[in-house]
């Protein structure tokens, strides 16, 4: 097993010497019942790995030095958006968790009309802040160098105009048949085994294309959003107004899945096509 990995602010590193205070201290020191002399992974979301030697374990908090920077080839050279209706209960954090190990760049909650799960306002924000931090403990499990946000609700018309102003849009609707997300992928793809740039890389004469977005999301990576439906599916007319949004819809193949089941399919269709699912 290799180093334990954990998502920091930026800041907390400064000169070589890392001051670690909150959730992290207490799982360095608490649950894992780590030492000085113990090394640690330490992520700023920069894209790249800092391995760290702990020098101080304490109530107050946990100190260490940085010993080795390098660059992290986790994140997939495309930004995948994964619009989901809400799932019931576990469901939902099923996809996030799983999501998050495949390589989903953010998560973005749907409303739609066949939704069972219809949380209150203040029901939502827990569970926002829940899903968050499954998504972070999955992201640390699984190696990932920039941290899977999820997003505030949207409405089904609002996921589409996003999805649409983003890039590449798909939704996968099980009454489509004529058209499979592998043609359009094929049609719209093009593999790359070179990972994406990251914040440092490039010179004057060919600079990096990439810009910091936030707490270290980069944009201007191609970007494909993933529309899937709740338990019940999307409706015929939530299809026919997707499409005229711009979203294109798609068959996922002449199996019905699951909704919680869906959306990792059509995420790993979508980087295997991109050469990020070691192809």
């Amino acid at each position: 097993m290799g180093e334990r990995s954990f998502f920091v602010d930026p800041g907390t590193v400064r000169e070589g010497r890392a001051e670690l205070a909150g959730a992290v201290a207490h799982q360095i020191r608490n649950v894992l019942r780590l030492r000085p002399g113990d090394t640690v992974e330490l992520l700023d979301g920069s894209g790249f790995v800092l391995l760290a030697r702990l020098v101080a374990v304490s109530k107050e908090g946990v100190a260490a030095e940085v010993v080795e920077r390098r660059r992290s080839n986790s994140e997939p050279g495309v930004e995948l958006v994964l619009y989901q209706a809400l799932l019931k209960g576990q469901k939902m954090e099923l996809v996030l968790q799983k999501g998050t190990e495949i390589g989903v760049s953010r998560f973005v909650p749907v409303l739609s009309e066949r939704c069972i799960s219809r949380p209150a306002a203040a029901d939502l924000e827990r569970r926002l802040e829940r899903w968050q931090a499954i998504v972070r403990e999955a992201a640390e499990q699984s190696g990932r160098a920039v941290l899977p946000r999820v997003a505030a609700l949207e409405s089904l018309e609002e996921a589409c105009r996003s999805a649409v102003a983003g890039g590449l849009a798909l939704m996968a609707w099980e009454e489509e048949h004529a058209l499979g997300i592998g043609r359009v992928l094929r049609e719209s793809l093009t593999p790359s085994p070179v990972p994406f740039p990251i914040q440092g890389e490039g010179s004057e004469d060919s600079p990096s294309p990439l810009v910091r977005e936030g707490a270290g999301v980069w944009a201007q990576r191609p970007r494909v959003s993933l529309l899937v439906g709740p338990e019940g599916g999307f409706s015929t007319r939530e299809a026919q107004a997707a499409g005229e949004a711009g979203v294109r819809i798609v068959s996922l193949g002449p199996r019905i899945l699951r909704a919680e089941t869906a959306g990792l399919v059509a995420a790993t269709l979508v980087l295997c096509a991109t050469g990020d699912m070691g192809g």
